[in-house]
């Protein structure tokens, strides 16, 4: 296909008309960064050289060739997975449909335009940004986040038009898959899994199936009809499902024998209704089930389903070109959202088949900048493999983003992946006027439809923050009193198509959200909690039921920040890194006073940049930490954000670049599912201050027999108390009794000492001398005093490199103490692990070092340590 520019005065001069090659999936700004218009937006100043391109109209031009035999069949759709997004479709100049949902599917009824031969599809597409205020203007505007364009007034990607960690580049394009699809009699248009019922004994699925049936009059633009409208279907749905390979665990004596003798498929033959649907039933024994990641084993069963002839029909099969069979892979499991009154307010825990599962994850964006950039799944597949190495069992697909791309759920099947899954609303006051309702309303019907089949996803949500907004963002006040504002949608319209289509998943009205409009949004007690209020020690004053979103700021790493902008934007008060920092009021608000309060001020760049990033990966583990040592409240936490579109300052814990940062190694320790950890959780003194106890955290499933060594040092690393006590932590709980001054004193000198706690494993010593790229001591640090405060150190220590097979290794030997240390190889690396991490004297230990196109030379590195 081609793109063309359009008549607009926004356009640069000698852009109008001309015609660029473009690719399907894709979109306008991949086409002109092909073409040599556009420089990447991640490059220099790349977003600036853009603005242009949202204010353009576009016109997609490309043929397909049809034959006889295709153009004979009853219906011929044009099928468009995705059109961003306000489109007029047209087949040899006849218009067959008009798009206005980035989020549907399209099918355009196209026969009746279509010839013999070759044929021009075209697909023209307003701006984005002129359409959005256009709305706006005869709507009335409505309150929006930040300053960014009135995203609410289409239903479009909120972030493509901007947001706190990320650029303004409201695009344009055919994000999904075009196909022509033609056929005759009946078409299997939807397959709708629902496990209803799922214990150890029996396992009951539900096959929803929907069919459409040729109109008898092809001429008709419709194409085709409800089956309701014409004679009864002689057409039957064929549903087998096909069991995956046992497990190799033992199982009970008394059922061994009986269940290898259990069938290996079961197939269920239904018929299709004259409305076109049809439920078959299938009953598993003793089902395989599917738990999250950390609790069982993730076994799918492959579900297959095609139409065949029914009772009384012709011999002659009569599908013919239709999509026969759609196969699903589905896991046997139950979820539930458990929301009971308690003696604190009311539950906020997620159970999987009954079994309460406390949740360590994150919040996830748009794994890139324009979705069709990540249809291959590659990207997705690695974050999300990212996230489960940093010992992360959710991730809530956020409203201002999209819907994601197939892989993403697929993935997250395969590996236990839990996913809160929300509508496309965010941080908004939505319009519910005429025809945006019935757009959302098939959205929603679209989706829970497409997605339904996932065992990962555990929860619908109507969105982000919209609730929250509007009682405290002054957004009611704002409104006008007719102007609606998109209750309507969260409230009733999505719960409605949640419990008609499915049933065995919760519904959640907003993020956050108290379960009641009479109830503040963020209370503490109920439901699930936003905490932007509170920063680093800040989180030990609350323990939310749910904590939602959190997190703090810090920038890319440093050989992306070199990457995107240059050598020279490398300084403190960089105007190039100023252009990077969306979030309000700047950097200050953001690293200024906490690093104050934290550090002596920095003597460059490089330090103030590790003195940034370090920040980040305090306050991720100072809140992760505390929540999870206090299970009695917090059932878990979703941190803001894992990943990234572009390089610059945001709250990610990966980078734009896809590098992990500090943050990233902080989170993977506090998310551990055995952690040891220093809080202040004991008997308050005369000021209110709570003695140190060390906290043990056992979220597995087997008793934990943990061995505590405690010990009283000063900032030399020198011993000054020692003590040791046997723990055991029993499956799923949390053991606080180990008082640290019972066991160590009090310090002496409080500027000088600190507390460091060790459960040792046999893996400390095989990661002192074999490179382990996934394996942490399990320790935890206290220091009395913050780092400005303390006496100034030099740590000293000693690299040496190697090379393995395929990757190379770095071997770090700690001649004294060593807080923090964090290395950074100068050059394309993905990844550098173990990092930030803290050695006693005399300790070594090993990284895993990779770096794209192999592993070459070793590089230079950056080192930061105190």
């Amino acid at each position: 296909m081609e793109c063309t520019a359009c008549s607009s005065a926004a356009v640069p001069a000698g852009v109008i008309g001309m015609r660029f090659a473009s690719e399907v999936p894709g979109c306008v700004h991949y086409d002109l960064m092909r073409a040599g218009v556009l420089v990447p937006v991640d490059e220099g100043d790349g977003e600036a050289q853009q603005v242009w391109v949202g204010h353009a109209d576009w016109l997609w031009r490309g043929t397909i060739e049809v034959s006889a035999e295709l153009l004979a069949e009853d219906c011929c759709e044009l099928v468009f997975a995705s059109i961003d997004t306000i489109a007029c479709v047209a087949v040899n100049g006849i218009e067959v449909g008009n798009a206005a949902n980035q989020f549907v599917q399209h099918r355009f009824a196209a026969k009746r335009a279509l010839r013999v031969g070759v044929n021009e599809i075209t697909v023209a597409i307003r701006a984005p940004v002129d359409w959005v205020r256009a709305q706006e203007r005869l709507l009335g505007a409505r309150p929006v986040n930040g300053d960014w364009t009135p995203y609410p007034f289409m239903r479009k990607s909120a972030c493509n038009f901007g947001w706190d960690w990320g650029p303004r580049v409201p695009t344009s394009g055919i994000p999904g898959s075009v196909q022509l699809e033609c056929w005759s009699g009946v078409r299997l248009a939807a397959v709708r899994p629902l496990v209803t019922h799922c214990d150890g004994a029996r396992a009951t699925v539900e096959v929803h199936v929907r069919v459409e049936r040729s109109a008898a009059t092809i001429d008709d633009p419709s194409a085709h009809v409800d089956a309701a409208d014409v004679a009864p279907l002689k057409v039957m749905a064929r549903c087998e499902l096909r069991m995956p390979p046992r497990s190799s665990a033992p199982v009970e004596d008394d059922r061994k024998e009986k269940r290898s003798k259990l069938p290996s498929k079961i197939v269920v033959y239904v018929p299709v209704h004259t409305d076109g649907t049809g439920i078959a039933i299938i009953d598993v024994e003793r089902p395989d089930r599917w738990w999250p990641r950390g609790i069982g084993r993730q076994p799918l069963h492959a579900l297959h389903v095609e139409l065949v002839p029914g009772p009384g029909s012709e011999a002659e099969w009569p599908v013919r070109g239709a999509k026969e069979r759609i196969v699903r892979k589905i896991g046997l499991r139950t979820c539930e959202l458990d929301t009971t009154a308690d003696e604190h307010g009311s539950q906020f825990t997620f159970r999987v088949n009954g079994v309460a599962v406390p949740v360590t994850g994150a919040n996830w964006i748009p794994a890139a900048l324009f979705p069709c950039a990540t249809r291959d799944g590659r990207t997705i597949e690695r974050l999300i493999d990212l996230a489960a190495a940093a010992n992360l069992n959710m991730l809530r697909v956020w409203g201002g983003g999209i819907y994601e791309h197939d892989c993403f759920y697929e993935h997250c099947d395969e590996i236990g992946m839990l996913v809160w899954q929300d509508f496309m609303f965010a941080c908004a006051t939505y319009p519910e006027d005429a025809p945006m309702m019935a757009s959302v309303e098939r959205e929603a019907q679209q989706q829970v439809e497409r997605l339904a089949s996932h065992p990962s996803i555990v929860l619908w949500c109507g969105g982000n923050e919209d609730v929250l907004a509007w009682q405290s963002w002054g957004f009611r006040e704002r409104l006008a009193p007719e102007q609606s504002w998109g209750i309507g949608y969260w409230a009733e319209l999505l719960p409605r198509i949640c419990a008609d289509l499915d049933p065995t998943r919760p519904y959640w009205v907003d993020s956050p959200w108290s379960g009641s409009l009479d109830v503040h949004a963020n209370d503490p007690d109920h439901g699930d909690r936003h905490t932007w209020d509170l920063k680093l020690d800040g989180y030990r004053s609350i323990v939310p039921r749910f904590t939602s979103e959190f997190g703090h700021q810090g920038p890319a790493n440093m050989q992306s920040l070199r990457e995107a902008l240059g050598d020279a934007a490398l300084v403190i008060g960089s105007p190039a890194l100023a252009l990077r920092q969306r979030a309000t009021g700047g950097d200050a608000p953001q690293y200024a006073t906490y690093m104050e309060a934290a550090f002596r001020p920095a003597r460059d760049f490089a330090e103030w940049h590790w003195q940034a990033q370090l920040l980040q990966a305090r306050a991720m583990e100072t809140a992760i930490t505390w929540l999870r040592a206090h299970p009695e409240r917090s059932s878990g936490s979703l941190f803001w954000q894992l990943n990234d579109v572009w390089t610059g300052h945001s709250w990610s814990i990966i980078d734009g670049k896809m590098r992990p940062k500090p943050a990233y190694h902080a989170v993977r320790r506090a998310a551990a599912p055995k952690l040891v950890t220093i809080q202040p959780v004991g008997v308050a003194d005369a000021s209110g201050a709570r003695a140190l106890r060390v906290v043990l955290v056992n979220d597995t499933v087997s008793r934990w027999n943990a061995h505590v060594i405690v010990r009283r040092i000063d900032v030399h690393g020198k011993i000054i108390a020692q003590a040791q006590e046997r723990i055991v932590v029993p499956p799923r709980s949390v053991d606080m009794s180990l008082e640290v001054q019972d066991l160590v004193g009090a310090p002496d000198d409080a500027r000088a000492e600190g507390i460091v706690v060790d459960v040792p494993s046999q893996d400390d010593a095989i990661g002192e001398e074999i490179p382990l790229a996934d394996r942490d001591r399990m320790r935890a640090w206290w220091w009395f005093a913050a780092g400005r405060d303390q006496p100034d150190t030099k740590p000293e220590f000693a690299i040496t490199t190697g090379r393995s097979v395929s990757d190379l290794w770095i071997q770090v030997h700690a001649q004294t103490l060593v807080r923090d240390l964090w290395i950074e190889p100068e050059c394309d690396w993905t990844e550098c692990s173990p990092n930030l991490v803290s050695l006693l004297p005399g300790e070594r230990l090993n990284m895993v070092l990779k770096v794209r196109g192999g592993s070459g030379e070793a590089p230079t590195f950056r080192i930061h340590a105190h």
